[in-house]
């Protein structure tokens, strides 16, 4: 038996600190709780979080489970070149590891990265006009929003990096790629993702009844924008993440595994 077996053999809760375990055990409880609240695209989705303590490191969700099936101990981390750097049964997929590995290494001052292909952010970023501010949700998006045209083929290892840059035209977090799904950057990554999914639901549900659709203000939009989108203001400590936490621990507490 080598070293590296052995290394392998022993389990992951026993192999890093226990500040990457709490953080593993949270991006575990995120992930049951996009799929619970989301529909998700197979295994295709996927949510990854920089190590506070190895900023050159990201934890992301292994290739060949789906959303409900991820644990603190499968997750799989990787360093900012879209290499693996801890030993594991699992392994991300290339298209993972190179957008979120492109992403946070542009853009140090991003921590989490949600990238999600649910019905309704699929067809709104189909929509020529995009996310229209129509609710109170979809207005915390105000102007704060990058799109990002798809390639129609298979896209260079540098499709992460473009993306990335194209997020230096706005100044807040969540963005939309156009045609591809949807990707939050931010500590409060999840709850803003759920937002922007309840928007999108409701985007689409407005315009399938036919009926002409009011559009707050510009000014009405970029006030609330102002107080409901800024960064920073959701924590550990915020009312909708501790909830969330709960949730998990009643509905899925094998995340913790």
């Amino acid at each position: 038996m080598t070293a590296a077996i052995e290394k392998f053999e022993r389990p992951v809760r026993e192999r890093v600190s226990a500040d990457e375990w709490q953080l593993r055990c949270e991006l575990a409880a995120a992930h049951r709780l996009v799929a619970h609240f989301v529909f998700v695209d197979m295994t295709y989705n996927h949510i990854s979080v920089r190590l506070p303590a190895e900023p050159d490191h990201f934890l992301v969700k292994a290739d060949n489970v789906f959303m409900e099936q991820v644990t603190a101990s499968n997750l799989v981390k990787y360093d900012l070149h879209g290499r693996q750097v801890t030993e594991s049964g699992y392994k991300a997929s290339p298209a993972a590891t190179h957008l979120h590995a492109a992403v946070l290494k542009a853009r140090p001052d991003i921590v989490a990265a949600v990238h999600t292909h649910s019905p309704a952010n699929l067809a709104v970023s189909a929509q020529k006009g995009g996310l229209r501010p129509i609710t109170q949700q979809a207005m915390r998006f105000y102007n704060r929003i990058a799109y990002y045209p798809t390639r129609w083929t298979t896209p260079p290892r540098g499709h992460g990096a473009a993306r990335a840059r194209s997020r230096r035209q706005v100044d807040h977090d969540p963005r939309e790629p156009r045609r591809s799904g949807v990707r939050h950057l931010a500590r409060e990554a999840y709850i803003y993702h759920h937002f922007f999914e309840l928007a999108c639901r409701a985007q689409v549900g407005a315009l399938s009844g036919g009926a002409e659709i009011i559009t707050p203000p510009p000014e009405v939009c970029e006030e609330r924008a102002k107080k409901f989108g800024r960064i920073g203001q959701y924590n550990h400590q915020s009312r909708d993440w501790v909830a969330g936490m709960a949730l998990a621990e009643k509905l899925f507490p094998d995340h913790k595994e």
